[in-house]
């Protein structure tokens, strides 16, 4: 989606993402997306400060390149609500492959991603890459980044933490949430027992319901007892990771009095997770679909 590393890259961010029909459907998104950007940047900017700014354009550039080293095409990145945009890149290129850094799908992500594909008239050759929630290799990867962080299984509770969305999508056919459960149902057949594996939602706003339960109750069970959450929907560490869940949740679950509480990293720009994204893209190649 973006990032922002300054005040005015998050104002750019929030304008543009409230502009996005796939975020808000009402004709008046564009005001509400002015509105939204210059009313709440400065004050969500001091957030961002915590965390030194957004991470995600220094960890993708190093993911880029660490692709680049198993194949012979070009890799570059675009963002879709913070430069750079797709459209001031692709038309460099006869073809391409696109590959949207979402595992699961959702009208929000992946299907806002090939808006943005759409918008820009590309006329070349075009190989999109579908979520990849079910690729053994991703998901040896998340395994392993899972028990790295703890000596004993039995004795933590995996929460595999999702952005949310709301209710109303899933009603429209956005497969997002069963995407998620799918997800979670592969993992805990490669994972050893632990003391429990639940799924919550983080990231709303607005007034309507979204996806629950919400992270904030989820936690609320776990008096005295250890809490193990990996960011399921993400591909690489961003503000819903560094501030939202190692900050925010963190300060809400030592209210809650749970004993440890861990947040595990996104698969980021680990040198596996680089070349698995690369022999996807020769899987596009060779596919006749």
């Amino acid at each position: 989606m973006g990032g922002a590393r300054s005040e005015d890259e998050l104002k750019e961010f929030l304008l543009n993402m409230f502009k996005d029909k796939r975020i808000i459907s009402s004709p008046i998104r564009y005001i509400l997306s002015f509105l939204i950007a210059n009313l709440r940047y400065k004050k969500v900017w001091k957030n961002y400060e915590k965390i030194g700014g957004s991470r995600i354009y220094k960890i993708t550039e190093n993911l880029c390149k660490k692709m680049k080293q198993y194949t012979d095409f070009d890799v570059v990145y675009a963002m879709r609500y913070t430069k750079p945009y797709l459209k001031d890149i692709i038309h460099k290129y006869d073809e391409v492959i696109f590959l949207p850094l979402y595992p699961h799908y959702s009208f929000t992500t992946y299907e806002s991603s090939l808006d943005d594909l759409k918008s820009t008239n590309f006329k070349g050759k075009i190989k999109i890459i579908k979520p990849f929630f079910k690729e053994k290799k991703f998901n040896e990867i998340i395994k392993e980044n899972i028990l790295k962080e703890v000596d004993n299984p039995k004795k933590w509770n995996l929460i595999f933490s999702a952005h949310g969305i709301p209710q109303k999508l899933i009603k429209k056919g956005d497969k997002y949430y069963e995407n998620i459960v799918q997800h979670i149902s592969i993992l805990k057949t490669m994972l050893p027992e632990f003391k429990s594996i639940n799924l919550a939602f983080q990231s709303r706003f607005g007034i309507s319901k979204w996806l629950q339960p919400y992270l904030n109750e989820e936690l609320k069970k776990y008096k005295n007892e250890n809490v193990l959450i990996y960011p399921i929907s993400f591909m690489i560490d961003n503000s819903e990771t560094d501030l939202e869940l190692n900050i925010e949740y963190r300060h809400l679950a030592k209210n809650f009095g749970i004993n440890e509480y861990k947040v595990i990293s996104c698969p980021n720009d680990d040198e596996k997770i680089a070349k698995s994204l690369v022999e996807l893209a020769n899987e596009s190649c060779n596919s006749k679909s």
